[in-house]
């Protein structure tokens, strides 16, 4: 029974298959978001570290060397130039690092077909794929 069955949709279909003909077919496009990263090199200072640093040791240093008001203005100007030297060999310390920078970007891309086809003299139109 089966096979008779197949038989005839075989047959209908290639009877069918005479009265269609396809008018035309236009590829179907769209568009998503797609992760793309990419390698960088980038500089990276210690972020004040060395001016923090350098502020505090001038500080306790001008602290130790001053006496009385002087005392004061020492821990000042020691702060001031300690901080303005820890800066300056922060910035010597600053290193090239390789970071991997990942963005969303739009891709366009195929997915399936618009077909356009005539059967018995009526126009359709039809999207295959995903």
């Amino acid at each position: 029974m089966k096979k008779i069955l197949f038989g005839l949709l075989l047959v209908s279909g290639v009877v069918l298959a005479q009265d269609v003909y396809v008018v035309s077919t236009q590829p179907r496009y769209v568009t998503v978001q797609q992760q793309q990263c990419h390698v960088v090199n980038a500089v990276e200072n210690n972020s004040g570290v060395g001016t923090v640093l350098g502020a505090v040791a001038g500080g306790v240093i001008g602290h130790q060397v001053g006496r009385g008001f002087g005392r004061d203005v020492a821990t000042v100007l020691g702060t001031g130039i300690g901080a303005s030297v820890g800066q300056r060999i922060g910035q010597d310390q600053q290193q090239t690092v390789t970071k991997q920078v990942c963005d969303m970007v739009p891709v366009t891309m195929q997915q399936g077909e618009t077909v356009t086809f005539n059967y018995r003299g009526r126009v359709f139109t039809q999207v295959f794929g995903n």
